[in-house]
């Protein structure tokens, strides 16, 4: 094979090794913050979009539309852990903190709640992105 020919197929290959911070991002990431309403509790961050998640808890992704899994792990009382999904439409270079609303503290039924977000500021400024707050 040809050198001009091999360096080309070299450099058309370079897009697919981008990173996750080479473009505007989203973080959907576990909320530890403690809670004054015992039904909120932490979760794990499990798969988006049908891929799993390496750290557990929290996910860098494309802004967009999502499908995100996460798990309520097993409690006082309960011996398996729960999952629920939802769907999220991220903003670009905001971070979403996500933690669960239990019915009540004797159930394992809850929702996934965004508790709250943020915005990624080097993100912001690294992609000249305004705050839209």
């Amino acid at each position: 094979m040809n050198r001009p020919l091999l360096a080309s197929l070299l450099f058309a290959t370079v897009p697919a090794f981008a990173g996750p911070y080479d473009q505007p991002y989203s973080i959907v990431t576990t909320d530890l913050a403690k809670s004054a309403d015992p039904n909120l509790i932490p979760v794990i961050v499990n798969r988006v979009d049908g891929e799993t998640i390496m750290t557990r808890t929290e996910a860098v992704i494309l802004p967009g539309k999502h499908e995100v899994t996460v798990d309520v792990p097993p409690r006082q009382g309960f011996h398996q852990a729960t999952q629920n999904v939802f769907a999220l439409d991220t903003k670009p270079c905001v971070r979403y903190y996500v933690a669960a609303k239990l019915d009540n503290r004797l159930s394992q039924r809850w929702i996934p709640v965004i508790r709250s977000e943020e915005p990624i500021g080097e993100c912001r400024k690294k992609f000249n992105i305004a705050d839209t707050r």
